[in-house]
């Protein structure tokens, strides 16, 4: 038997520079299990833990999934203390994966590579310190710090962008408001947590429906990831001034029948946890929705805008499939493998 792949594999194939078919191997298995038997609080503290990416976001889900099918209602105060964790992790997140992960020509510059790390350190010690108004300043320092970053991918985008052609495919954003429906799905189905889907939809989630961004390409998503950066920064501003969380941030309901449900915003997307508890308030059932599930369907968006581009061939259309891979921010690495059919 085979090894799973160790990233998101993408195969590409491809008939004079037009992709015929796309196919996405996912090497991600389904964690759920590991949670049943534990108590609500062992779940939070465990998925803390077993996620590498987003763990704040994680463990939160649970948690208030937990809280939620035991009838635990939050306080105001504990709320703004959790959205705070939340979009700071989020920024974080995001900071780190457009320096570290951009498919670029060359190694990421020495002083990008400082400023990410101010502004990381900066995003740690936010919800944990007393001294939040300099904190935020310093990471809208080091944020300003990496324009040129982001400005350099943006113009390495627009420079191709006349050498390939995507799929037209409308965007079709996944919000807060699809939340009582994906839960439905996922207690009915077991499957839905492996490849979710809504009737009629091809849903995205992401920076690019959290900006509602309107162009489906690169270019407007690696607009819309920016945008996002700047919205997340102005919301833990607005946070800290006594302001609102951004609406669907983490929500959470139960029902009588023993499941609890939450939804997360986090950094790559609408993350969403399921849990049963049986009559001693064990987890008999656990389910998790992660965000990669959704944009990497093997008929979601970016299987929907790849199928019929004109991308080109060799390593101009692997690095093309890869900088696409990126806006729809995989958790894991995505690798492009291209297969030219007029050379098969």
């Amino acid at each position: 038997m085979s090894a799973a792949p160790a990233n998101l594999i993408l195969r590409a194939k491809l008939r004079d520079g037009v992709v015929e078919d796309i196919d996405i191997v996912s090497p991600r298995a389904d964690p759920s299990p590991v949670f049943i038997g534990l108590s609500p609080d062992e779940a939070a503290t465990l998925a803390g833990r077993l996620f590498s990416l987003c763990p704040m976001a994680q463990s939160l889900a649970a948690r208030a999934a937990g809280e939620a099918a035991l009838g635990i209602e939050v306080d105001a105060a504990r709320g703004r203390e959790r959205a705070l964790k939340l979009l700071c992790e989020r920024l974080g997140e995001m900071l780190r994966a457009s320096l570290l992960d951009w498919p670029g020509e060359a190694p990421p510059a020495p002083e990008d590579i400082l400023q990410l790390r101010e502004a990381l350190k900066a995003v740690r010690e936010m919800p944990q310190t007393d001294e939040a108004p300099q904190q935020i300043e310093a990471l809208a320092a080091a944020m300003l710090g990496l324009n040129d970053m982001f400005l350099r991918q943006l113009a390495a985008v627009h420079a191709d962008e006349a050498n390939w052609e995507l799929a037209a495919q409308a965007p079709d954003y996944l919000g807060s408001a699809d939340d009582a429906a994906v839960f439905e799905a996922m207690t009915r189905d077991p499957a839905f947590s492996r490849a979710p889907a809504l009737p009629g939809r091809c849903a995205e989630t992401g920076a690019a429906a959290r900006q509602q961004a309107s162009g489906g390409g690169l270019a407007a998503r690696l607009a819309a990831r920016r945008a996002d950066l700047a919205a997340t920064l102005d919301a833990i501003r607005a946070l800290l001034a006594g302001g609102a969380a951004p609406e669907g941030l983490l929500s959470a309901q139960g029902e009588a029948s023993g499941w609890g449900f939450a939804a997360v915003d986090s950094a790559r997307g609408r993350l969403y946890h399921a849990l049963r508890l049986d009559s001693a308030e064990r987890i008999a059932d656990y389910r998790i929705v992660a965000p990669t599930e959704w944009n990497f369907h093997p008929e979601g968006p970016l299987a929907r805008l790849l199928r019929g581009a004109r991308i080109g061939a060799g390593a101009a259309a692997k690095k093309r499939i890869e900088r696409l891979a990126f806006v729809f921010d995989p958790c894991i690495r995505a690798c492009a493998e291209v297969l030219d059919e007029n050379h098969a």
